[in-house]
């Protein structure tokens, strides 16, 4: 298959957008490339929930043809030294190998000219800060950043809140319940967990369903009380790891500690069923949350993942 030509002939950048340097090309990715390219992903980064080549191959083999569609190889002279994926104005999946981080500027414009030609008005990349530099330098700005945080699994005694798993009949109070807890929170500002009943009736029935990765129902936890649903801990089987795929509060009850007791309860059931690590992701700025993982033992591994905007 036919690659986009690097030298940009038919390329007319917009304003403040230099042209890349001849020697890279961007060709879209073959089933039989697949375990370069991911090989290639994982050299250039480290913030991944596993480093696990073979996941990462499954993972992107498993997904609709249209979505493998939107993988790409940056290749030179022929060999993959880096990896991107575009669909629509979006940017993401960004890596270059360490040794070839000379052509981080060109492999970041060879990949825009695609979205920049179908003519959007912005375009939204993702990518570990380690290439920030590059990015900014083109005129992407830092909207948010993400972190992914793990802690080792371990039994510590259960906590005195009256918890069960959450059941399928319980997705609209689940539903109603994340709604309140996200109403005006730091996420909404970047766009993340808004959208209407029915769009959050559609998330929250997707962890259910698999779209986070397989759903963990002896490691997620509701506790109620007379006024409904306090707290949330929902957790899944994603890349080859649990994941505390959502945590809430009810805004009446935090500060008493049950955000705690559901992670604590979380972990004690994962210790269960001999899983040894519990991973999760929060956003730079949201310290409440960063507290209470860090008192809980979670680290950061690897670098940030940040979201970035540049206006055409």
């Amino acid at each position: 298959m036919a690659g986009f030509p690097s030298a940009l002939e038919a390329f007319i950048p917009r304003e403040g957008l230099p042209t890349a340097m001849p020697g890279l090309e961007l060709a879209p990715l073959e089933t039989s490339d697949a375990e370069e390219y991911w090989r290639v992903f994982l050299a250039g980064r480290t913030d991944v929930p596993t480093r696990d080549l073979r996941v990462h191959i499954d993972r992107y083999l498993a997904l609709p043809q249209d979505e493998q569609k939107t993988y790409f190889a940056v290749k030179e002279n022929g060999r993959i030294i880096g990896t991107v994926r575009l669909a629509g104005n979006f940017l993401g999946t960004f890596s270059l190998l360490p040794e070839e981080r000379r052509w981080t500027q060109d492999a970041i414009l060879v990949a825009l000219e695609p979205l920049i030609q179908s003519g959007p008005e912005r375009v939204v990349a993702s990518y570990e800060d380690a290439y920030s530099t590059e990015f900014e330098r083109l005129g992407f700005l830092e909207r948010f950043s993400r972190i992914r945080m793990e802690a080792p699994v371990r039994t510590t005694p259960p906590p005195a809140v009256p918890m069960a798993h959450p059941e399928v009949t319980d997705l609209e109070d689940v539903m109603r319940f994340l709604m309140g807890v996200y109403e005006g929170h730091i996420e909404q500002k970047f766009g993340m967990h808004v959208g209407s009943e029915t769009e959050w009736r559609e998330y929250v029935t997707g962890i259910w369903k698999g779209d986070s990765g397989s759903y963990l129902p002896l490691a997620s936890w509701a506790a109620r009380d007379s006024d409904g649903v306090a707290g949330v801990a929902l957790t899944t089987h994603w890349m080859g790891a649990p994941l505390l795929s959502e945590l809430g509060v009810r805004k009446d009850r935090r500060g008493e500690g049950l955000g705690r007791a559901l992670v604590v309860q979380t972990m004690n059931a994962l210790a269960d069923l001999t899983y040894d690590r519990l991973g999760l992701y929060v956003t730079i700025g949201n310290d409440p949350a960063l507290a209470l993982y860090k008192s809980l033992g979670f680290t950061q591994v690897g670098g940030r993942a940040v979201s970035a905007v540049r206006e055409l």
